[in-house]
């Protein structure tokens, strides 16, 4: 009687795997996006990241040390409105969680290339900011001037690709709404 008992568990377990697209074992995918806190080599905004684009976050970081500069950040994963939203592909690497805009300041807060000196290419003209965004390519991180680094992530995806990526990522990072309790 226990034999019998212990095959039908066993073939009963198996039948609920096999049938339910594994579906007990099944995990929900989660939102990879999270702060990321860059210790005194950042400033500015609230770093939120794809935790794919931490360990260049920590280069950037190291580069920063290096060059005697704080990158300041202006802006990082974007949410959008709808998950659909069209955004430019100058954008995606943000609407991603793959970038961040920046300026640069000295250690101790003062400004040493803002957006204006960014646009103007100015940059290239300061040994710090010139030894940042020099440093940072060189480890293989993306600069879009006037003040954009991402990952090459977001460069090797197809547009359907990325576009499916943006989604699912939009989809899966949105603020849970509750429902409205009427009545």
């Amino acid at each position: 009687m226990l034999k019998f008992a212990v095959s039908v568990l066993f073939f009963g377990a198996i039948f609920l795997l096999t049938n339910t697209n594994g579906f007990f074992l099944h995990t929900t995918p989660k939102c990879q996006v999270a702060v990321y806190k860059g210790g005194k080599d950042f400033g500015g905004e609230k770093i939120m990241a794809n935790k794919t684009f931490v360990p260049y976050l920590k280069t950037v970081g190291q580069v920063a040390k290096a060059c005697k500069v704080k990158v300041f950040v202006t802006e990082s994963y974007k949410q959008l409105k709808t998950p659909n939203e069209f955004v430019l592909s100058t954008e995606l690497p943000l609407a991603l969680g793959h970038a961040i805009r920046f300026n640069l300041q000295d250690p101790k807060g003062g400004t040493v290339c803002n957006k204006l000196c960014m646009t103007a290419r100015s940059w290239k003209t300061i040994p710090e900011a010139t030894c940042f965004i020099n440093g940072v390519t060189k480890k293989g991180i993306h600069f879009k001037e006037p003040d954009l680094i991402y990952d090459e992530k977001v460069t090797k995806l197809s547009a359907a690709d990325a576009e499916a990526a943006k989604v699912g990522t939009q989809k899966l990072c949105a603020p849970k709404v509750k429902p409205d309790k009427k009545g």
